[in-house]
């Protein structure tokens, strides 16, 4: 079962509250419209660190566009592909669980468009970069 827990960004203070400090150390007075919740996934990135919603991760990516198999070689013939990376925004959406928003595609020698796609989080080939309100500009186009 998925560990229920929340941090949350006070915007008066611009300052990051973690889980603890929401449970014990926090006075109710304290929970206003200037905190902004985000729930933890459940999913961790391939260096332990806990992914929230509101993270920026970079994923890293390898797809095979074309390729056959040849049975005289016995091996995979025309194969072509393209490596590189994703960077977006993390969400949690009720079909598809913790996805990135319209991630930033930026493949190896290629030039770099936004996807209009959600992808989901895979946590072994991802690294948590940052979140939304300490790092924005790495959602920015480069």
């Amino acid at each position: 079962m998925r560990e229920i827990k929340f941090r949350a960004w006070n915007q008066h203070q611009n300052k990051m509250l973690d889980w603890d400090y929401l449970r014990t150390t926090c006075p109710m007075s304290h929970f206003s419209s200037d905190l902004e919740f985000m729930q933890y996934t459940g999913l961790t990135d391939k260096n332990g660190n806990p992914i929230y919603e509101g993270d920026i991760i970079k994923q890293e990516y390898n797809v095979v566009f074309q390729s056959y198999y040849d049975p005289v070689t016995f091996g995979f013939e025309g194969e072509e592909s393209e490596e590189g990376h994703h960077i977006g925004e993390v969400v949690i959406l009720a079909s598809k669980g913790a996805c990135m928003r319209k991630p930033l595609r930026i493949p190896v020698d290629a030039e770099p468009e936004i996807s209009n796609q959600y992808k989901n989080v895979a946590g072994y080939r991802c690294e948590v970069i940052g979140n939304i309100y300490e790092n924005p500009e790495l959602l920015e186009q480069t």
